[in-house]
């Protein structure tokens, strides 16, 4: 049996040779990129293995991908036809088919990658799909490739490493087909060559997904580290291309590309009550200061998951499930009709951290991610250390590669907790979480630089898990874990005030989004109606009731707080300026609501809605002139506000850089 099987075994071992030749050449090119990127302040060689590993875990995806084919193929001619008298022929010309497939494949391969290397010096990212709008302009693109000498040597540099290449994958392959010959097989050989085939399938099919984890490998699991181009080192650029080609661009809906972008920009100048200073950045203007607070208080962020306001208005069994935050109300400043720009997670993140809403159901964290100014920016600007705390994986919602982009520098995860904590596939527990940041941020504090911190909390996602001591606290695990994460959140909240730094520390709790709790509405409501809580026991308290957004909290921050800031976004210092409405996305609707009224609108359907809060009655005829002004708002608002990050008005204007503090 084992000499009938020769066959197969070498047959196995010239296509594992040919995909680990292809996979050595990717590195070399990996190796090419990174002599043309050099950082400036040279190699770091405890970086440098990990990216490189990663880039590897990438380059494997690929070649899975392009060897799935010749994997599939040859394996079964071979079982198909070795009883054949022509067998030997068949198979030197199947072998000389893949080596031309496996040619033709990686000279486009080699060729993109060797062209990315080039291109990351001018754009300090990889090559993505918008590239292909090059073509439309031919002539140009032509000129500004060959037009320039050092991309000339790319091109010859790209020739050597192909002619490299081709030259040992046709050894390889000369090797193999001298080797093949005739065999008589037994029974007993096919049945082991089958299980060898799933074997290698499945393997291919491991090896396109790229990760055992619960997600496919994605962009953000490059990124490991504070130093973005290590961090962008083990980034394939053809799983790039993919991945931006799948997101594709920004599209604004006819319905809000419709509305004449200039008139939009005059009415929302309008509303926020300024007048552009600078014609290319036509949103932007100084953000004026109030400082409520001495010093340079540490800054502590926590999103609530899914914390609509309505959870405290419940009860069960005649206790309130978030006991916690209902006193809280009292004792700091309370936005009572706040609301959040989405109804996901990353639409939170963007809007608390950056002040932009997204554009309906697009994600907010892209793979080319946006750049923003926002809350980190500005902290970080001042000289405040920049960090998260994730209860799970890191990858989710490309969170990792989007906040180290956006000035965020530590980002903890759980890949820092012990396996045993998690508890699902979300991770730990917001117990948990909280316990490990908070001896994280008593070892951070001793640095002496102030300390930004968002903590992202989750357990009150489902699955739920609920700990056998709250199994009591609710009728359904839903209650139980809402009781749950408010004892969590005053656990932390109250043992970091008794710390020397959580003693000068600013506290801000915010739900990331709503819940979808039953609603008489068009548009879920309690979606996007949530609490938000400013704490400190350096502030006096007070209740604001005027309508607030999620976008409204980083210039509100920095303003109470005294450090100085410029505003690109549609959000105000709701503490000394007010807005008329606020504007808010559901996946396809567009709402607008001041607390009393509730104006909707559906992209699906063109379904438009005007409603009394409390009341389910379409009043959009008995009121026209409301939702005239509601309309106007939302609409305009969400024009400019999509207009801002189409047209790149979100970033700083020097771009990626940070400047440090002294």
């Amino acid at each position: 049996m084992s000499k009938s099987l020769k066959p197969f075994l070498q047959l196995l071992g010239f296509l594992a040779g040919v995909h680990v030749l292809c996979l050595f050449f990717l590195s070399l090119c990996r190796m090419v990129f990174l002599l043309s990127n050099l950082p400036a302040e040279g190699i770091d060689f405890q970086l440098l293995p990990t990216a490189l590993l990663i880039g590897i875990k990438f380059d494997n995806l690929i070649a899975c991908y392009l060897s799935a084919l010749p994997f599939a193929v040859l394996p079964i001619w071979m079982l198909c036809t070795c009883r054949q008298p022509w067998y030997q022929r068949g198979m030197h010309c199947m072998v000389r088919s893949v080596t031309w497939y496996y040619t033709v494949t990686y000279a486009i391969l080699l060729f993109v990658h060797i062209a990315n290397a080039r291109y990351f010096h001018f754009f300090n990212n990889h090559l993505h799909i918008g590239i292909f709008e090059w073509f439309g302009f031919a002539h140009e693109t032509v000129g500004l490739v060959f037009g320039d000498s050092t991309n000339l040597a790319y091109t010859g540099i790209a020739l050597v490493v192909f002619g490299f290449y081709t030259s040992l994958l046709r050894i390889v392959s000369r090797r193999y087909t001298q080797s093949i010959s005739a065999t008589k097989w037994e029974k007993g050989s096919y049945i082991i060559a089958s299980l060898l085939c799933i074997l290698l399938w499945g393997a291919t099919f491991c090896g396109m997904r790229g990760s055992f984890q619960r997600y496919p490998l994605k962009v953000s699991f490059a990124y490991f580290s504070p130093n973005a181009f290590y961090n962008k080192l083990g980034v394939n650029p053809v799983f790039n291309m993919i991945k931006s080609a799948e997101y594709g661009r920004v599209h604004i809906p006819k319905e809000i590309a419709a509305i004449d972008e200039n008139e939009a920009l005059r009415y929302v100048q309008a509303e926020l009550g300024f007048t552009p200073a600078d014609t290319l950045h036509p949103l932007t203007r100084p953000g004026k200061i109030h400082p409520r607070m001495q010093g340079t208080p540490h800054v502590i962020l926590i999103f609530m998951e899914s914390m609509t306001s309505e959870n405290l208005e419940r009860q069960s069994n005649g206790q309130w499930l978030t006991p916690y935050l209902r006193k809280l109300r009292d004792q700091c400043i309370y936005w009572e009709n706040c609301f959040s720009t989405g109804i996901h997670t990353n639409n939170g993140i963007v809007g608390v951290h950056y002040g932009f809403v997204p554009n309906f159901a697009k994600t907010c964290m892209d793979v080319n991610a946006d750049r923003y100014t926002g809350l980190p920016y500005y902290l970080r600007k001042n000289g405040y250390q920049t960090m998260c705390f994730i209860t799970g994986n890191p990858q989710y919602d490309n969170m990792n590669s989007f906040w180290r982009d956006n000035h965020i520098e530590d980002i903890y995860s759980l890949y820092d907790y012990p396996t045993d904590k998690a508890v699902n596939n979300f991770g730990v527990q917001d117990g948990y979480l909280f316990e490990w940041g908070l001896n994280k941020l008593e070892e951070r504090s001793k640095e002496g630089k102030p300390m930004f911190a968002t903590f992202l909390t989750v357990s009150n996602h489902g699955p739920y898990v609920v700990p056998e001591a709250y199994k009591t606290r609710g009728k359904t695990s839903e209650e139980q874990i809402i009781a749950y994460a408010d004892d969590a959140l005053k656990n932390f909240v109250e043992k970091a005030q008794q710390t020397d730094w959580g003693r000068n520390a600013l506290f801000v709790l915010v739900a990331d989004h709503g819940a979808p709790l039953p609603s008489p509405y068009e548009m879920t409501l309690p979606y996007n109606r949530i609490p938000v809580f400013i704490h400190s026991n350096l502030l006096e308290p007070e209740h604001i009731t005027r309508p607030a957004s999620q976008t409204d909290i980083w210039p509100s921050v920095l303003s109470m707080l005294g450090v100085d800031y410029e505003n690109n976004s549609t959000g105000v210092d709701i503490l000394n300026e007010e807005r008329r409405y606020a504007y808010f996305v559901n996946d396809d609707h567009l709402g607008v609501s001041d607390g009393e009224w509730f104006w909707c609108y559906s992209l699906q359907t063109q379904r438009e809605c005007l409603y009394h809060i409390g009341n389910g009655e379409n009043l959009l005829t008995t009121y026209p002139d409301k939702a005239q002004d509601m309309r106007e708002y939302g609409m305009k608002m969400q024009r400019v506000n999509l207009t801002a990050i189409e047209k790149k008005w979100t970033a700083p204007e020097n771009g990626t850089d940070i400047p440090l503090h002294p």
